[in-house]
């Protein structure tokens, strides 16, 4: 008997079943397990480092424009104009290359942070995956803004935490 279970992520879902009561569904908050596996907060740890690092340069930087700048203003009144003019295209050379930097940095660190994010859930994924065949579940569905409901003992995210945790030890 063939019937109709619902909508799973816009995909139309038909599950051969006997009744509705031989399905087996679990629930999932990736967001939530993302964050809590040892290895998803080491990189949140090294990559809040790596932030910190780089606003530090960028900090350094904009400090230095800022007193090129002000040493400048002070000294442009008494410039020739041409040297004056030769400083300004200095000043705004060095302003684009800090906006090119900033820009470069925040590039770097948003690479990082997906391909950190990337694998730590390819590896949850294959976990949900051995779960999902070890205790025959039919469905596990991620928690996410579109699940309004669930019974909350169904929810796996601690299990799916605790086993990410033995199978991929914080380095």
């Amino acid at each position: 008997m063939h019937r109709l279970i619902g909508f799973v992520c816009g995909s139309l879902v038909c599950l051969s079943v006997a009744s509705a009561a031989e399905l087996k569904i679990a629930y999932v908050e990736m967001a939530k397990a993302l964050n809590d596996v040892e290895e998803g907060k080491a990189a949140k740890e090294r990559l809040q480092n790596d932030f910190k690092g780089k606003q530090k340069r960028l900090d350094d930087l904009q400090t230095q424009l800022k007193a090129k700048q002000a040493e400048f203003e002070k000294r442009k009144a008494m410039m020739k104009e041409d040297a004056r003019q030769a400083k300004m295209e200095e000043l705004q050379t060095d302003f684009l290359e800090l906006q090119k930097t900033y820009a470069t940095l925040q590039k770097e660190l948003i690479e990082e942070e997906r391909k950190v994010t990337e694998q730590i859930a390819g590896r949850i994924n294959s976990i949900i995956s051995k779960i999902g065949d070890r205790d025959g579940y039919h469905l596990i569905l991620n928690i996410g803004e579109t699940v309004l409901y669930y019974k909350r003992h169904q929810d796996i995210t601690d299990q799916v935490v605790q086993m990410y945790n033995a199978q991929f030890p914080k380095k």
